[in-house]
Formats: structure tokens, C-alpha cells, sequence
């Protein structure tokens, strides 16, 4: 498969927040040496021969439960296809290391590298890129950092690995002192000079928190709210303030050790 990618006009770069793995242009150029395996939901391209295309019914089967299963938990629906273009290697997919992914939900599709082992840590980078296209085209997109990178983890399905919420609030209690306030994380203005692996989970724990007491329907109307005004909408719509929520977070995590 070789899709027509649809550039953005350059202008809405400077309207939204940029990240690594959520870059607004989708990339120039995608070569045409691809076999493609359709599942209902996903088109999966792969290198002929490759770890991808040997094990792509499994991986089939892990996305289609992840769209499901996010598309349930944030109370949605999205009718589209994902085009996934699954990369032989860093090298191969031009990108920083083999555990690496970016997402362009402007144009439905994820690329990201699929190398062994066929384990937890490869269906999570798979479905964290998926569940930016799929909660993007479904709900909108974020506008800040913490929601735009920390939703897609938080409705990590774990019926085919462990690196959903269970393992989220396990890694907050035992990273507690290393985690910073919440106050930060949700500042666009301080979010990249945090360590990005402790902003990521930190608030992917704390937004499957949010879910797991209140629901998504509060957790929704926080997306389109931005840095500046996200504490006051926080307390306006959980009647709470930020900081009480995450005390009462960090003490819920705690008793998952």
C-alpha cells in the first residue's frame, strides 16, 4: 500500500503543541516494498518476510482488542482504518532507536519499528501509536502535553500483556519521590524539560486513575483545556482541586506495590 499523504498547512504547527511521537506532518515519502494484512480495523504493512509479517495475525488480534477496548473505557465511537507501517529497524524506519513509534492521526497511520521480542513492550508501543490516531479522530486532539501523551497509555488494554493501568500504579508508588507535582507536568512550558519517560507514565498513571474512580465523562471535558487555565477547569469539574487529586492518587497508587 502506498497512501497519498496529506500535508497540513504549516501555519496549525504553531496552534498545537508538538511531540516526539505526535509530530503534525505526516512523514514526505513511503516506499512501496510493503505486503499489506487487513484486519477490520487496521492495515497492517510489512517488510515481505520480515518479524512483522511472520506475526502479524498476532498483532493483528492485539490492535483490534486495543480499538475496542479503548473506544469502550472513553465512551466513543471512530469508524476509521489505521494504516500501520511496521519498520524492520531503526535504521529502516529512519528513526532514534528499535523501540520507537510516531503517529499522524491527520492521516490515519502509525509508523513505528516491529522487531523481536514478540512481548509486553512491543504491543504497547503499537498500541500507544494506534490509540493516538484512534482517540484523536475520536475525541479531538488535547492541548497539552499531559492529556496529548498520557491518555493513549491510560487505556492500554491488558488482556494480551501487562502495561496498562496495573503496571502504571505499580511504577508511581515505587517512582514516587521522582515524580513531579502534577502542577508542573500539566505546564506545555515545562513539560520538555522533565526526564520524558517519568512525564509519560506519570501522567498516564494519573489519568487511569481518573477513569477508574470518576468515569470518562469529567476526564473528556478536560482535552481541549490548555495549560493556563487546566487547574481551574480541573476543580470546576471534579469539584477538587488538582493538588488534593493527586495526593489522593499517589495514596491510591501506593497500595499497589
Amino acid at each position: 500500500m502506498n497512501p497519498s499523504w496529506r500535508r497540513v498547512i504549516v501555519a496549525l504547527a504553531v496552534a498545537w503543541p508538538a511531540a516526539a511521537c505526535e509530530p503534525i506532518l505526516g512523514p514526505s515519502r513511503v516506499d512501496s516494498n510493503w505486503r499489506v494484512v487487513d484486519t477490520p480495523h487496521f492495515s497492517l504493512n510489512v517488510r515481505p518476510g520480515s518479524f512483522a509479517e511472520q506475526n502479524a495475525a498476532t498483532l493483528g488480534e492485539v490492535l483490534e482488542d486495543q480499538y475496542a477496548y479503548t473506544a469502550r473505557v472513553l465512551e466513543f465511537s471512530y469508524a476509521g482504518r489505521v494504516s500501520m507501517f511496521l519498520y524492520n529497524s531503526a535504521a529502516d524506519a529512519d528513526m532514534g532507536s528499535d523501540h520507537s513509534g510516531s503517529a499522524y492521526p491527520d492521516t490515519e497511520a502509525v509508523r513505528a519499528t516491529c522487531v523481536p521480542p514478540l512481548d509486553g513492550s512491543l504491543f504497547g508501543l503499537l498500541s500507544h501509536e494506534s490509540n493516538h490516531v484512534i482517540q484523536q479522530n475520536g475525541l479531538g486532539r488535547p492541548a497539552t502535553y499531559f492529556v496529548l501523551e498520557g491518555l493513549p497509555s491510560a487505556v492500554l488494554s491488558e488482556r494480551y500483556h501487562s502495561r496498562g493501568k496495573t503496571f502504571l500504579y505499580s511504577w508511581t508508588a515505587s517512582h514516587d519521590a521522582q515524580i513531579p507535582p502534577l502542577s508542573n507536568l500539566i505546564d506545555d512550558d515545562k513539560w520538555s524539560s522533565h526526564d520524558q519517560q517519568i512525564a509519560y507514565n506519570a501522567s498516564a498513571s494519573f489519568l487511569a486513575y481518573l477513569l477508574e474512580v470518576n468515569g470518562p465523562s469529567r476526564l473528556k471535558q478536560l482535552l481541549p483545556v490548555n495549560s493556563k487555565d487546566f487547574a481551574r477547569k480541573f476543580e470546576e469539574v471534579y469539584s477538587s482541586s488538582l493538588e488534593e487529586a493527586e495526593r489522593a492518587w499517589r495514596a491510591f497508587c501506593a497500595g499497589h506495590r
